[in-house]
């Protein structure tokens, strides 16, 4: 009996807070209820981000990603804005192509620039934890036909990316930009020399 007693009353309080509570959302004003569905947002905002972010850092441990650029940056400070379909580093495996172009000029590769096709001969990956933090990539890169190992450093965030080419003599060159997977670079592909 006491058993029935308080089966009767646990169902007859919980149906009683149960409308309480919804009327206490209805309630909200439309201040609190933009508040929070801006929380909302921003939190789908932060998930997303995640996951791309994810997304990009396994490509990069994979091997098998593409750097477009759209700014350039020279050792003196100047900055120049470069077309992201043939200005790009591809990394596919050991394997890797740099290319650089310049709107309006007939370079070596057919696109205003030149293209290099080599080897990774050098690739350390060190993962962010989270996308505010960035991950980073040194790497060294043999040309063929060309003397010399490029170093390249990139580091990257969900959206952003920069990467520093310095050369044997010490000349730098920064690159922003962003990582893209190999199927979504849309880049073109001059000639290459060697």
């Amino acid at each position: 009996m006491k058993q029935i007693i308080l089966i009767i009353s646990v169902l007859f309080f919980a149906g009683a807070v149960m409308p309480v509570t919804a009327q206490n959302d209805q309630n909200l004003s439309t201040k609190e209820q933009r508040k929070l569905e801006k929380k909302a947002k921003k939190e789908a905002r932060a998930a997303a981000e995640n996951e791309a972010f994810e997304k990009l850092q396994q490509l990069v441990k994979d091997t098998a990603f593409v750097f477009v650029a759209n700014r350039l940056r020279s050792n003196g400070g100047a900055s120049f804005s470069v077309n992201p379909s043939v200005n790009f580093l591809a990394v596919h495996g050991k394997n890797a192509t740099y290319q650089f172009a310049f709107q309006g000029l007939v370079g070596w590769n057919g696109v205003g620039g030149a293209t290099f096709d080599g080897e990774v001969v050098k690739y350390d990956f060190s993962p962010a934890e989270n996308p505010n933090k960035g991950g980073n990539l040194d790497m060294m890169f043999r040309p063929r036909g060309v003397g010399g190992l490029p170093y390249i450093s990139i580091s990257f965030f969900a959206n952003s990316a920069t990467m520093n080419l310095t050369l044997d003599n010490g000349d730098r060159i920064t690159l922003d930009g962003e990582i893209k997977s190999i199927q979504d670079a849309g880049v073109f592909k001059g000639n290459t020399l060697f």
